[in-house]
C-alpha cells in the first residue's frame, strides 16, 4: 500500500492546515545576558548555575561554546568541569533575566493578538490573520528578530509552520540567530533528513527503541508501512508516523490565550544606502497604505501613530504622536509620521536601516458610529 493509499485511512482535518505559527526561543538566553552586561564573558565557555567558588550546583544554560564539550542543562557543574577545565562559571542574575524576558514578551505581543508564552525564553505567536501567506510571515519574522536585537541586544532563533510542534523543530535546525520556514507541502521533505530525536518527546529510551528497528532519522519512520508502525509503536509511534509524513497532529481544541490586537505595524528594512530622504519617504508611505488598510479590513480604528527609525549601528529611536479621538484616516497617518520625521532631517539618510510605522491604541469601529473625518465629510 502506498503512502497515498494510506492518507484514506486518516481524517480530512490530519491532511488539512489553516495556521501559521511562528515559536521564538531565545538563543542561550542566561548566558547571552550574562554576555550582554559582561561583554569579556564573549566567545568563551560559560555556564550559568550552581556556585562557582565550590563547583557545585546544576547548569541551568551555557554557552555555545561551552556546549562543543559537551555540556548541557540538567548536567552537575562538577560534571560540566570535568569536561572543561577551564570553563568559567557565573551564579545567574534571575531577576535580570525575568526583566529581559517581560521585557521581550511585551515586544512579541506587538506582532500578534493570539500568543502562548511557553518559558521565559520562548513563546508561540498564531500570526495566522496578521500575515497573507508565509512569505510575509518569514518577512515578520526578520522584523521581530532586530526589533529584540536592537531592543535587547539577544539573538533569536525562530520557527515558522502550520503547527506548534514543527515551528518548535524548525527553530532548532539554524541555532543560534536562525529563521526557518517550512510551509505545508514541505513538512515531509523538511523532516526526513532529520534524526528522530528532532522530533519533542523522542529522549533516550524512545531512540534506543526506534533505533533497535533501524530507524535512525524521520524519512526512516515516515517510509514504513502505518499497520507496522502501530504494531511496533503503538499509538505515540503512529501519532510520530503521521507528523513525519506531513499530517496535522495538532489537537483540534488546543487553544492560545488570545485578546484584542493592541496595535499594527509595518516596517522597511534597507539592503541599500539612500542619498536622499524622498527616497526613504517612498517606504515610509507604502508602510502607511499597508498599516492603514489593515486597520480598515480588520474595522479598527486607531488614536496613537508611531514611527520608528533603526541606523546602522542598530540605534532605534521610536516617537509617537496621540490624535485628540480615534481615527481611520490614511491622511492623519501621513501627517502626524511627517511631523514625527521632522526631528531626524538633519540625519544622514544613508544611515538609516529600518524605518516603521505603528498605529495602536486601537478600537473596533461602531457601525453608527462616524470618525471626526466622515463627520465633515472628507476623505483621504
Amino acid at each position: 500500500m502506498t503512502l497515498v493509499n494510506q492518507m484514506t485511512y486518516f481524517s480530512e482535518k490530519e491532511q488539512t492546515f489553516d495556521k501559521i505559527i511562528l515559536y521564538m526561543d531565545l538563543d542561550a538566553f542566561f548566558a547571552n545576558v550574562e554576555i550582554r552586561e559582561n561583554p569579556k564573558l564573549s566567545g568563551i565557555p560559560l555556564i550559568v548555575g550552581g556556585n562557582p567558588q565550590t563547583k557545585r550546583g546544576v547548569v541551568s544554560t551555557c554557552s555555545y561554546e561551552a556546549r562543543e564539550y559537551g555540556i548541557h542543562s540538567g548536567m552537575p557543574i562538577s560534571q560540566a568541569v570535568k569536561l572543561c577545565p577551564h570553563v568559567t562559571i557565573v551564579r545567574g542574575t534571575f531577576k535580570l533575566y525575568s526583566k529581559v524576558s517581560e521585557n521581550i514578551m511585551k515586544i512579541l505581543s506587538d506582532y500578534s493578538p493570539i500568543m502562548k508564552i511557553a518559558g521565559n525564553d520562548e513563546a508561540y505567536l498564531d500570526v495566522t490573520n496578521v500575515v497573507s501567506d508565509y512569505e510575509e510571515a518569514r518577512r515578520l519574522a526578520t522584523e521581530l528578530k532586530d526589533d529584540i536585537l536592537a531592543s535587547e541586544h539577544l539573538t533569536c532563533s525562530i520557527g515558522v509552520a502550520p503547527t506548534k510542534i514543527l515551528a518548535k523543530i524548525a527553530s532548532e535546525v539554524d541555532k543560534p540567530d536562525g529563521l526557518t520556514v517550512v510551509k505545508p507541502l514541505e513538512i515531509s521533505d523538511f523532516l526526513a533528513p532529520l534524526k528522530i530525536t528532532a522530533i519533542p518527546g523522542i529522549g533516550k529510551k524512545s531512540y534506543q527503541v526506534f533505533q533497535n528497528n533501524s530507524i535512525e532519522t524521520c524519512g526512516d519512520l515516515a517510509n514504513l508501512f502505518y499497520q507496522l508502525v502501530f504494531q511496533k509503536f503503538g499509538k505515540y509511534g503512529l501519532k510520530t508516523w503521521k507528523l513525519v509524513n506531513g499530517y496535522n497532529t495538532e489537537k483540534t481544541d488546543e487553544k492560545f490565550n488570545g485578546h484584542e490586537r493592541k496595535s499594527i505595524s509595518e516596517e522597511r528594512t534597507f539592503f541599500n544606502n539612500y542619498s536622499s530622504w524622498l527616497d526613504i519617504w517612498v517606504h515610509i508611505d507604502s508602510a502607511i497604505k499597508t498599516i492603514v488598510s489593515k486597520a480598515k479590513d480588520k474595522k479598527m480604528h486607531f488614536r496613537t501613530i508611531s514611527l520608528k527609525i533603526r541606523f546602522n549601528d542598530f540605534e532605534t529611536a521610536t516617537r509617537a504622536h496621540s490624535l485628540t479621538c480615534h481615527e481611520t484616516s490614511e491622511r492623519q497617518v501621513r501627517e502626524a509620521v511627517k511631523t514625527l520625521l521632522g526631528e531626524y532631517s538633519s540625519k544622514d539618510p544613508s544611515s538609516i536601516r529600518l524605518v516603521g510605522v505603528k498605529i495602536s491604541n486601537l478600537k473596533k469601529i461602531d457601525a453608527h458610529q462616524k470618525t471626526l473625518a466622515q463627520f465633515f465629510n472628507k476623505s483621504d
